[in-house]
C-alpha cells in the first residue's frame, strides 16, 4: 500500500547500465521482521485482515494546502508525507494519520523550494503557503465532511511590510508548527528506535546500501515470500492508522503484487542516490540525487512498466528503515 505510483512518459534515453544479478541464497538478511506469525505471499492478505478494527470513532487528521510560486514538501513528525513538484494547485486533502503513532503533540513541517518549472531559481517576494488543518470522523461516511472541524490555519510569515515573503531570494525555506491529536490506537513507531545520527555515517551508509541492495534483489528475483514478510508490519501499521476496511484491503492486493505480476515491469539499477535521515534521526533512506522533477527526492528503488496504451510509466518503492529499541538490525517502517 505504501508503494507510490508516479505517472509520466519517460524518455528512452534515461536507460542506465544494467545491474548484475547474483543469488540471494546464503545471505544473512540485513533487514529483519518481528512478525508474530510466519508470513508468506500466500497468507499475507489473510493475516493483514486481522488488523482491520473499525469503530464508530475514527479521528482522521488532514490538511489542505494553498501555495504560490513554490514547490513544497509536507512532513509529519519529521517524516515526509507529501511532496509536490508540479504546476498548479493541489485540491485534495493530505492525510496525516500515517505518521501519527499515538495521541498527543504532533509536528507538521513544510519545506518550500523554488518553482523551477517557471524558471524561478529562488523563492520570490510573492511566495506563500497556507495550510488548513482539519479533523473529521472517518467512520461517518454520510456526514463526515459536513461535520469536519477546522483546527487551525497557518500562513507563511512575511517581512515587516506585511506583504513580502520572509525568505524572498532564498532557495529553501522550512517551518514547523504543532497540534494535538487524539487517536484510538498506539503504535510502536520509531520514536524509541536507535538514534542513527549518532552512528558513524560512513558505516550507516554502508549498512543502508546493503539493506537496499537486499530489498532490490528480493524484487528482481521475485522472492515474494521474503518480500511480503518484510513489508507486513509496515502495512499493518497503515491499516491501523488509516482505519482501512476489509474491502479496501482486499482491493489493494493487486497493487502490492503488481511488480511481480506485471510482465512489462523492469526494475532499474540502484544508482545515483544519497542517504537521508528523517524521524529526528531515527529513520534512514536512500533518495535519488536527480534534479529532474520527476525523480527529485524519490526513492532509489524504482522501475518502469508499460501501460496498455504503450506508454512507459514509473513505479517508486518508499523504503524507510529504522532499528527498533533493543535490536541491532533494520526493520521497515
Amino acid at each position: 500500500m505504501k508503494i507510490k505510483f508516479i505517472i509520466f512518459l519517460f524518455l528512452l534515453s534515461l536507460g542506465a547500465c544494467k545491474q548484475k544479478s547474483k543469488s540471494m541464497d546464503n545471505i544473512t538478511p540485513p533487514i529483519a521482521d518481528s512478525n508474530k506469525e510466519k508470513i508468506t505471499a500466500q497468507n499475507f492478505f489473510q493475516e493483514q485482515l486481522k488488523f482491520v478494527k473499525r469503530s464508530s470513532n475514527e479521528p482522521l487528521y488532514y490538511v489542505f494546502v494553498n501555495h504560490e510560486q513554490c514547490f513544497f514538501e509536507i512532513l509529519v513528525n519529521d517524516v515526509p508525507r507529501f511532496r509536490y513538484f508540479e504546476e498548479g494547485s493541489i485540491m485534495t486533502p493530505i492525510n496525516l494519520n500515517n505518521y501519527i503513532n499515538r495521541s498527543g503533540r504532533q509536528t507538521i513541517t513544510y519545506r518550500l523550494y523554488p518553482q523551477t518549472k517557471r524558471g524561478l531559481q529562488h523563492l520570490t517576494e510573492y511566495t506563500s503557503i497556507k495550510i488548513e488543518l482539519y479533523e473529521r470522523n472517518n467512520a461517518d461516511t454520510t456526514n463526515g465532511f459536513d461535520n469536519q472541524k477546522l483546527l487551525l490555519t497557518h500562513r507563511s510569515s512575511t517581512k515587516t511590510d506585511g506583504k513580502t515573503f520572509i525568505a524572498d531570494g532564498k532557495d529553501y525555506y522550512e517551518f514547523s508548527f504543532d497540534f494535538d491529536a487524539k487517536v484510538p490506537y498506539q503504535l510502536e513507531g520509531w520514536e524509541d528506535s536507535k538514534d542513527l545520527s549518532k552512528m558513524d555515517q560512513k558505516e550507516l551508509l554502508s549498512k543502508t546500501k546493503e539493506a537496499y541492495q537486499y530489498y532490490w534483489y528480493l524484487i528482481k528475483d521475485k522472492k515474494m515470500d521474503d518480500y511480503f514478510r518484510l513489508i507486513f508490519k509496515s502495512n499493518a501499521a497503515e491499516i491501523t492508522t488509516t482505519y482501512l476496511g476489509a474491502e479496501a484491503l482486499k482491493g489493494s492486493e493487486s497493487e502490492d503484487k503488481f511488480i511481480f505480476n506485471e510482465p512489462t515491469f523492469k526494475l532499474e539499477p540502484l544508482i545515483n542516490y544519497k542517504m537521508q535521515l528523517y524521524g529526528n534521526g531515527k529513520i534512514v533512506c536512500l533518495e535519488q540525487t536527480s534534479e529532474d522533477l520527476r525523480f527529485k527526492k524519490e526513492s532509489a528503488i524504482w522501475g518502469k512498466y508499460k501501460t496498455t496504451e504503450g506508454e512507459s510509466r514509473g513505479w517508486f518503492s518508499k523504503l524507510y528503515l529504522h532499528i527498533p529499541k533493543g535490536k541491532d538490525t533494520f526493520e521497515i517502517l
